[in-house]
């Protein structure tokens, strides 16, 4: 499989994740729009094990705190922002739904670093 499809496939299975374990939004939230932000944020940071590894992530945080796509969408849609400015606390202070003090501690705590192809948490 190449790695094209390899991408293509792990979006799939992760959009599918994200259908069972995530309440549904107020808005549709399609696997086009979903593979959209993935694609987005794989661009930014440039890593794929990163970019899979934070989508996981995110797809478990959203369940986890029972929270729904429409929050899901919001932190995919973040994410991109500390990996643009290179300045996760900068992204946060920026960011207008970081007013809300629980998120805005999650988003920090949800720090990570690369490290070649390794996702490490910083706590």
């Amino acid at each position: 499989m190449s790695n094209s499809n390899q991408l293509l496939y792990f979006a799939s299975q992760s959009y599918r994740q994200v259908q069972l374990s995530v309440e549904k939004g107020t808005a549709p939230y399609s696997y086009s729009d979903f593979s959209t932000q993935f694609t987005n944020l794989l661009e930014a940071s440039g890593d794929e094990d990163y970019t899979r590894q934070l989508t996981i992530e995110l797809v478990e945080e959203a369940a986890q705190y029972k929270q729904t796509t429409d929050y899901l969408r919001q932190e995919l849609a973040f994410e991109s922002q500390p990996l643009t400015i290179a300045d996760r606390n900068t992204a946060v202070a920026l960011d207008a739904t970081s007013q809300d003090s629980e998120l805005a501690d999650r988003r920090l705590n949800r720090r990570t670093k690369r490290t070649g192809h390794l996702l490490v948490e910083i706590v």
